[in-house]
């Protein structure tokens, strides 16, 4: 079994999707387009926490969407869940919720991005 296959076999069901639906199963596009998120998540992280601690709710929440969008191309369910009820918790007005939600997303975005 080729490298290329062996990889793409270990890599999770929800971006094994991804890559064949958003990226016509480009795993060298899709790994290209990951790195470049990652990167702008460091930018996201820092500017999701100053929004956090300002208690800016329309900037938490304009983040979280934009967020939504990398994260489903990503094929990263999972934390499309937690963007949207950071999404929703901050369209609610609710800055305790929404920091909760913040930390969780936080915490998973820097572990993708260190990977």
């Amino acid at each position: 079994m080729a490298a290329h296959d062996r990889q793409f076999r270990d890599m999770a069901p929800g971006v094994r999707t991804a890559i064949a639906n958003n990226f016509d199963g480009d795993v060298q596009l899709y790994e290209a387009f990951a790195m470049s998120c990652a990167e702008q998540f460091a930018h996201d992280i820092a500017a999701g926490q100053a929004s956090c601690d300002a208690g800016d709710l329309a900037a938490l929440h304009r983040l979280a969407h934009n967020l939504k969008s990398a994260l489903t191309m990503l094929g990263h369910d999972e934390l499309f869940a937690v963007a949207h009820t950071l999404e929703s918790h901050a369209a609610a007005g609710d800055l305790p919720s929404a920091r909760a939600s913040w930390r969780a997303l936080r915490a998973e975005l820097s572990l993708l991005g260190s990977r």
